[in-house]
């Protein structure tokens, strides 16, 4: 679990004197784990160590809290000390700790907040969207596409080499399908129910028509289908690479299962080695995978009688490709794809990849409504909404930001005339906006011809009214925050981090004035100078969270 004062010099150099100050009080030894009170009149951090201890040390809670503060040393970054409740220590941090945090904000600039992992740097593989390439990405794609490049983002940030992947589904009888539908369109012939529909299909022989001539499509639809269905998915792929550019999602990878799989024998290499360790076994002509030996509910074909690779063979070959470039594996899957996750797990063991280092997330639906009705018909599909008519409406950031603050499990509500209002009330108009409120305040201290002078020269120990001190408390959870969202793969927990930083920074513009014309003494400008670099440091803290979930920080709205 990621741990405040891992994150943080300050905090690790209080729980350091509290581990010593225990041992010097003759306790037993135990971690201590710092955690923020539930109310904040109980200071900035407590620590519940003599609760934990109280059955070992065979003592009443309070009495070894006591003990232990007997023996603490006095602390720079430490204001006040208290035993509360059955055994609880308050720590409330002094104002040399958020002079240091400031400074420190102002300091690491655009890296703030981003910390290494626990545990050692790996190579993540981070595979999402992945749609079949013959049609156009759905809405419930973009939710993919945003929680995956996010997560991918926060791993980064955690200090993990990340590779972002799309696994293109382009073999098989779908291809060959799609190869005829698109023929059957170009040549002005009536496709029946086994063939793809919508515009789309239309619109892709129109340009393999422009790109290839009108002999592409000759002799007949069944002859060329599976040419076609190759020039076809090139350009499927390409029109959904377009989309999630709009969307600020790139991928480091497109694996195609055709040419990466098949072509170069993996798919027939992994059966073999997967028979040669014992996890095969032959009956009536097929080759079936022991996989309900780890787990799954039955055994899994991935050689037909015929001799044919299993759709599930190419899915085992692929999980070892990726095993032998990575660390660690990463599947985000829609919520049709529950049946995968046992199957998928069965593979790892087979292929000897460790279960911690095989995750699989199953994220839920998106449900597209319009004040409150549901909508269900697309212009060109007649059937799915289109990403890229949803992007075109919405915009990339309110697309990614409302798919974002929605935990993986819980199905979302996306209601187009909610989500495009430009209020308060709209999250990330909210938290867009805190971050411009504070670029035109900055700009206008600038035009008033206010000089701010140095980080280095201002004097953050002034900042002691309540709103001032929220507001640095607030920016002091910031690097908790991206490790508990990388660690628990939430982004939501970011998003909201994000939208209580806003409101935080909204109350103390509303309550504190940085540049007061009616006040010129001293210590007005000491306190204007300090304001100023607090809300300074609460741009940097809010740009940096809104980079990290990929949505942009406006300047000016």
């Amino acid at each position: 679990m990621s741990s405040p004062e891992r994150l943080d010099p300050a905090l690790e150099r209080i729980a350091d004197a509290l581990h010593a100050a225990a041992s010097a009080a003759g306790l037993p030894e135990a971690d201590i784990a710092l955690e923020r009170p539930k109310a904040v009149e109980h200071g900035d951090w407590a620590t519940s160590v003599a609760l934990r201890l109280a059955k070992p040390a065979k003592r009443a809670p309070r009495e070894i809290a006591e003990a232990i503060l007997a023996n603490m040393p006095t602390l720079d970054d430490v204001a006040e000390l208290s035993v509360a409740g059955a055994g609880f220590i308050n720590i409330r941090l002094s104002d040399t700790y958020f002079a240091s945090l400031v400074q420190r904000i102002l300091a690491e600039g655009a890296t703030f907040g981003c910390a290494p992992s626990a545990g050692e740097p790996l190579r993540v593989n981070v595979e999402f969207v992945s749609a079949n390439p013959t049609g156009p990405l759905h809405v419930g794609a973009g939710r993919w596409a945003a929680t995956g490049d996010a997560i991918a983002e926060l791993l980064t940030a955690s200090g993990h080499q990340v590779t972002r992947e799309y696994y293109v589904n382009d073999a098989g009888e779908q291809i060959r399908r799609f190869g005829a539908s698109i023929a059957l369109a170009g040549r002005g012939q009536e496709r029946t129910e086994e063939h793809y529909q919508g515009a789309v299909i239309s619109e892709i022989a129109e340009v393999l028509v422009n790109t290839h001539g009108p002999d592409v499509f000759e002799p007949s639809a069944d002859a060329v289908a599976e040419t076609v269905g190759e020039l076809g998915v090139a350009e499927m792929r390409q029109r959904i690479a377009d989309v999630l550019a709009t969307m600020g999602v790139t991928f480091e990878r497109w694996f195609s299962e055709q040419q990466e799989l098949h072509a170069t024998g993996a798919v027939d290499d992994v059966i073999t080695w997967l028979t040669g360790q014992g996890h095969t076994y032959v009956d009536d002509g097929a080759v079936f995978l022991k996989t309900s030996a780890f787990g799954d509910e039955k055994d899994r074909v991935i050689r037909r009688s015929d001799g044919r690779p299993t759709y599930f063979a190419a899915d085992c070959a692929y999980m070892r490709d990726k095993w032998q470039r990575s660390d660690h594996l990463f599947y985000l899957l829609g919520a049709d794809h529950h049946g995968y996750v046992a199957r998928l797990k069965a593979v790892a063991a087979c292929l000897a990849i460790p279960n911690e280092h095989i995750e699989i997330r199953i994220g839920q639906l998106v449900n597209l409504l319009r004040d409150g009705v549901p909508v269900r018909m697309s212009k060109r599909a007649g059937e799915t909404i289109d990403l890229d008519e949803v992007l075109d409406e919405v915009g990339s950031d309110v697309l990614r930001y409302h798919f974002l603050r929605q935990g993986l499990d819980t199905t979302v509500d996306f209601d187009l005339a909610v989500v495009t209002q430009q209020s308060m009330e709209n999250p990330v108009y909210y938290v867009q906006y805190a971050h411009a409120r504070i670029s035109s305040l900055l700009r206008a201290a600038e035009e008033r011809g206010f000089e701010p002078g140095t980080p280095a020269d201002a004097v953050f120990t002034v900042l002691d009214e309540p709103a001032e001190r929220a507001l640095l408390s607030a920016l002091a959870q910031m690097p908790l925050a991206v490790a508990e969202a990388a660690e628990h793969r939430a982004t939501q927990r970011l998003a909201r981090f994000a939208e209580e930083l806003a409101g935080t920074f909204h109350r103390f513009y509303a309550e504190c004035r940085i540049l007061d014309a009616t006040d010129t003494s001293t210590d007005a400008l000491v306190r204007s100078r300090a304001r100023y670099w607090l809300a300074y440091a609460a741009r940097d803290v809010l740009r940096n969270t809104l980079t990290l979930l990929r949505v942009s920080a406006p300047d000016r709205m």
